[in-house]
């Protein structure tokens, strides 16, 4: 009986603000930048991604893995801030689900990546993993622009 309430306490509530992994094709740059929850979605997507391929290549390219590292670390409070603003949380709660979210997603990454390199012998061959990481990459420069375009014009 304990381990069922454990099972329950755990898988429940992660099944309650995770997603599951799903292309990007449905969504555009500029719908980010009107549609709180595309963005939202997007961004802990892309994270989780980034970071998969962080844990990936870890061992075998240690730069690639930093490089990855590096871009989902300049993404991430503003999926933190997105998730706050969706659900209408206090940033230090969106923070605890980002977290959550990003690491259930990371896995999932990790797992459908693992697959496609066994069959294809490639992560990305023949799979929506490829073209999702060349939308995350425009996703993450047009962050990146948007952010420096309001630097300057606060400046």
């Amino acid at each position: 009986m304990k381990k069922l309430l454990v099972v329950i306490i755990f898988i429940i509530p992660n099944s309650l603000v995770a997603q599951s992994i799903k292309p990007f094709t449905d969504y555009s740059i500029e719908e980010l930048f009107t549609d709180e929850k595309a963005q939202h979605h997007v961004l802990e997507g892309c994270i989780s991604l980034y970071s998969a391929i962080t844990e990936l290549t870890r061992k075998k390219y240690p730069e690639l893995a930093n490089a990855f590292y590096e871009i989902a670390n300049t993404l991430y409070p503003y999926g933190i801030i997105s998730l706050s603003k969706t659900k209408k949380i206090s940033y230090e709660e969106a923070e605890k689900i980002f977290f959550t979210n990003v690491n259930n997603l990371t896995n999932g990454y990790i797992d459908e990546m693992n697959r496609n390199g066994e069959k294809n012998k490639s992560y990305f061959k023949d799979s929506f993993l490829g073209d999702d990481l060349f939308f995350c990459h425009e996703v993450t420069k047009s962050f990146n622009l948007a952010i420096s375009e309001s630097v300057i014009n606060t400046n």
